[in-house]
């Protein structure tokens, strides 16, 4: 059986770079996109299982991203978290309007990343690091 792929979309390199390879554990290959433009081009060229995406992005944001990825994408429904420190209700709201299908706040500890990826890939439950991941 192939290994998930999770597409992170954050334009942080070390918080995303610490988010890898605090997946990579569960059995996860982590890819990531620094930008909008990475992050299509990955999209089209992996089918990832699931993707993680940030709200503060330069160039289009992740909404934005968002919202054209479930308006054009032909491919079967990917479940996308959204993941921002960007997270009162109305931010939260936002999200889930434009098309996400949870959203999870930063800083979140990794056993609370672990059980959003466990509710939308069927992964065995396994121990997670005692960190916390911030960001915006």
């Amino acid at each position: 059986m192939p290994r998930p792929v999770i597409l992170l979309i954050d334009d942080e390199i070390g918080y995303a770079r610490v988010v890898q390879e605090a997946l990579q554990p569960l059995g996860l290959d982590v890819l990531i996109a620094t930008n909008a433009t990475e992050a299509l081009l990955l999209y089209q060229q992996v089918n990832p299982s699931m993707i993680l995406l940030d709200v503060m992005m330069p160039e289009i944001d992740g909404l934005t991203l968002l919202r054209w990825l479930r308006e054009h994408s032909d491919q079967t429904r990917i479940p996308i978290h959204v993941v921002s420190a960007k997270s009162t209700p109305a931010d939260q709201k936002a999200a889930l309007k434009a098309g996400a299908d949870g959203f999870l706040a930063k800083p979140f500890t990794f056993d609370e990343l672990r059980q959003v990826i466990l509710a939308h890939l069927p992964l065995p439950p396994q121990g997670s690091p005692d960190q916390t991941a911030q960001g915006n």
